[in-house]
């Protein structure tokens, strides 16, 4: 009877272990498969910002303080190589282009531009499909984070070496979460 009892005990820790393990397994791999959406539109947004400082260069003659801070936050994000580097530098990117967009506001010839305006709009589909794949990213980190801190995946997490720490969530820097002083920028 004890024999059982003992057994029947084994049995359920294999059957946690096992559904833990794959817990675990498949939430990292579904966080980096959800990394792995955002980075090519993190490029692609890359890619664009070049044509969009081109094109404004010739109307914003005198903003070259901005385009100077643009293309250094661009170049920041495109030398990041790890995921953490990558969330910090588009961060410091997005909130290089927030401030683009709201000096651009006082640019009449800027907004009447077709060019201008394809590109503006092409960033600004970028910037929403980054802004989904984010939030779906930050979804699958949460759950990740839940199962390996939570008991009884902790105690799994720890044996099997999955930490709360190997997603790292995207977050706003400070500049970012102060917004813009749009009539600061506007200032001549």
């Amino acid at each position: 009877m004890i024999e059982w009892i003992a057994l029947g005990l084994i049995g359920l820790i294999v059957l946690l272990f096992v559904y833990y393990y794959n817990k675990f397994v498949g939430l990292s791999n579904q966080a980096e498969a959800d990394w792995k959406l955002i980075d090519p539109l993190l490029q692609q947004r890359l890619d664009t910002i070049p044509n969009l400082i081109a094109m404004a260069k010739r109307i914003m003659k005198q903003e070259t303080d901005l385009f100077t801070g643009l293309a250094q936050a661009r170049e920041g994000a495109m030398k990041a190589k790890t995921v953490p580097e990558k969330i910090k530098a588009n961060e410091a990117l997005g909130a290089m282009l927030l401030n683009f967009n709201a000096r651009a506001e006082a640019y009449p010839q800027m907004r009447s531009n077709e060019n201008m305006q394809t590109v503006m709009e092409q960033l600004s589909s970028i910037e929403d499909k980054i802004k989904y794949g984010r939030q779906r990213y930050s979804y699958t980190v949460k759950d990740y984070i839940n199962a390996v801190t939570m008991f009884p995946g902790n105690v799994f997490a720890g044996m099997l070496g999955y930490s709360r720490n190997k997603w790292p969530y995207y977050e706003a820097d400070e500049k970012s979460r102060k917004g813009i002083d749009a009539a600061k920028l506007l200032e001549e």
